[in-house]
């Protein structure tokens, strides 16, 4: 009996999360594999590669020479127009690879953008040859990627999706691994997570702001909270107030994290999408409101979207 091929895999976008996400797929692929990577960035590349001596990493000039060298293709970036940018560029982009070797290639769409702009570019992957595509957005910021420890929404025909199991399984646990429908549903998911997920996010941060301003102590309150109905995601586990979550972007400055900007963008979406339903929805729009203000403030742009307790007017404990 002969071995089994070797797989290669693809990652483009070393980002906050990608960075992480790469990681945790180089360790756990066999060592045999290569894991070619690309990011606009080539600094990004050249220390990620240098965090992974002796192991099989090797950079691409562009998205094409991924796909020309890779057989399961991961992509994270910020936007739609950047992932449009990957796949579609003229000459190098993912989809300007030559398909004359046969190889049915897996794409796996990690970024958070428009269901439409990735259902346009799942159907050209799909009808015109290039292999099987999937949306798989995922949660859990940063130290969740760093961690291996994020949680995925997958889009994908049932066909696919063990395939794609296995692959997320190098990136998170498979109990925080979600099949939500065929093609279309992750984003779907993902972008209900991320308003949810705001809303927690910035009751949180008003909650605290009463709370410190009336004389409570943080950590106390923290405490109460995350023993009671108050506790949420973000009170327990990256909390917008400086120094109650440990090494978390609110901890840091703001630094690092998930940006304003690209929350601001996930969030427009999905009230748009709640709109286009024609949906109720209470505390969508001011909440969008307040994520549009804190945008337009120098100081916090660039900063991880947890800044809008600072937003508030909020005080470091």
């Amino acid at each position: 009996m002969g071995s089994l091929p070797i797989v290669s895999y693809g990652f483009i976008g070393l980002g906050q999360m990608g960075h992480g996400m790469a990681k945790n797929i180089r360790l756990k692929i066999d060592p045999a594999s290569p894991l070619v990577i690309y990011d606009v960035n080539p600094d990004a590349m050249e220390r990620f590669i240098n965090e992974h001596p002796g192991s099989k990493v090797l950079a691409a000039s562009c998205p094409r020479e991924v796909a020309e060298q890779a057989d399961i293709i991961m992509t994270s970036v910020p936007q739609a127009r950047h992932v449009q940018a990957v796949f579609e560029k003229e000459d190098v982009g993912l989809l300007a690879a030559s398909k004359a070797s046969g190889q049915r290639k897996l794409y796996l769409e990690l970024s958070t953008i428009d269901a439409q702009v990735s259902a346009r570019i799942a159907k050209r992957v799909i009808t015109e040859g290039f292999g099987d595509f999937v949306d798989a957005p995922c949660s859990g910021g940063q130290m969740g990627a760093e961690n291996g420890n994020l949680s995925f929404m997958v889009g994908a025909p049932d066909e696919i999706f063990p395939r794609v199991l296995e692959i997320c399984k190098l990136m998170a646990k498979e109990s925080s691994i979600f099949h939500c429908g065929d093609l279309g549903s992750g984003l779907k998911s993902k972008l209900l997570n991320n308003y949810l997920s705001s809303l927690t996010a910035l009751a949180t941060a008003e909650t605290f702001n009463i709370g410190i301003r009336g004389g409570l102590d943080a950590r106390k309150l923290n405490e109460v909270l995350n023993a009671s109905s108050g506790m949420n995601f973000n009170s327990k586990t990256n909390n917008p107030v400086p120094g109650l979550t440990p090494k978390n972007a609110a901890s840091n400055g703001y630094v690092g994290g998930f940006s304003l900007e690209l929350c601001l963008g996930v969030l427009e979406l999905a009230v748009k999408a709640g709109e286009d339903l024609e949906a109720t929805m209470i505390l969508g729009k001011p909440m969008l409101d307040a994520y549009r203000d804190a945008a337009t403030k120098a100081d916090f742009q660039g900063k991880d979207s947890k800044i809008i307790y600072k937003w508030l007017g909020g005080q470091d404990p």
